[in-house]
């Protein structure tokens, strides 16, 4: 009876270290620039390192995901990137039809770069060229490097903010009264505009207050409950670029001024602002160079207090 339990602790034991280096494995893997096959590993892998994933949905049969397989996928350039800028795993769509339908892939090749989390920041359907394929992922990789310093500085502040409070309750205990510090109202993006409506559409509507949601410090209004939960999965898809503002002014004179709705472009299909009509021509001239700025951005850093 001992005889029995030994082994199977022995078998369970053999499992786990089995496991375990398969992990050490596919982490090799991935920082020697190799492709990842197994999303659960990804996603161990992407929370250790705080990077992002990038799924890549292929098929066999696929005669596109064979020709970006042999053009854009295996390049130096990209695999240079995998373990520092994000997780990337190839997932195969007919052996992975949860995943599949998950993520609503509609179309193949597809490519969805997620947060750790799971929530989507962009994502791109059919064969891509080199250049188009590492342009959408530096934008991508960039908006997540963004969020999350912003993240971690509102943290930061937050805790600051939390301790100075419990210092201020254990020294001011002779007085029960409450204290109320003015804050700024909430910055209202596109001037209440649903963003969805207008990504999904080209129309303009005007959003509810009851369906508002706040994503890089500035709170969005939806049109409708459905437009409410589309936009919290994926924010960043919906809302304008670059906090608003204008990527030409930004990337020639860095500073960062709001641009105005009577402005806008789509490009890439993520929505970009300008000043006038002048910075929109010329963004179009060379849209990569303006829309791959490499700023990080705050909203305290808006050269005004309001967004066009």
């Amino acid at each position: 009876m001992q005889s029995t339990k030994w082994n199977s602790k022995k078998y369970y034991l053999s499992i786990i270290t089995i496991t375990v280096t398969l992990i050490a494995i596919s982490i090799d893997q991935s920082l020697a620039g190799e492709w990842l096959h197994d999303f659960k590993i990804a996603q161990k892998m992407s929370k250790q390192k705080d990077l992002p994933i990038l799924l890549h949905f292929h098929a066999s049969w696929c005669g596109p995901c064979r020709q970006m397989d042999q053009s854009v996928l295996n390049t130096q350039v990209l695999t240079s990137q995998f373990g520092k800028r994000f997780i990337a795993v190839k997932i195969d769509s007919d052996q992975n039809q949860h995943l599949v339908e998950r993520f609503n892939v509609r179309s193949l090749p597809s490519d969805i770069l997620l947060t750790p989390t799971g929530t989507i920041i962009t994502r791109t359907e059919g064969m891509q060229a080199k250049n188009t394929y590492l342009s959408f992922l530096g934008r991508g990789a960039s908006r997540y490097e963004n969020d999350r310093r912003v993240y971690l500085a509102q943290k930061s502040k937050q805790e600051l903010m939390q301790k100075l409070k419990q210092q201020e309750t254990t020294e001011s205990f002779e007085t029960e009264e409450n204290t109320y510090v003015a804050t700024e109202p909430p910055k209202l993006g596109l001037d209440g505009y649903s963003p969805v409506t207008l990504t999904r559409d080209r129309k303009w509507e005007k959003g509810k207050e009851e369906f508002n949601w706040s994503y890089q410090g500035i709170t969005y209004h939806l049109a409708s409950q459905t437009e409410l939960e589309i936009f919290k999965i994926d924010p960043g898809r919906y809302a304008p670029q670059l906090l608003g503002c204008d990527p030409v002014i930004l990337n020639k004179q860095d500073r960062a001024i709001p641009g105005n709705l009577k402005y806008g472009a789509y490009y890439d299909q993520n929505l970009y602002l300008f000043v006038d009509v002048e910075s929109r021509n010329e963004f179009k001239k060379n849209p990569d160079r303006y829309s791959r700025t490499m700023h990080v951005l705050k909203i305290e850093q808006l050269e005004t207090a309001v967004l066009r």
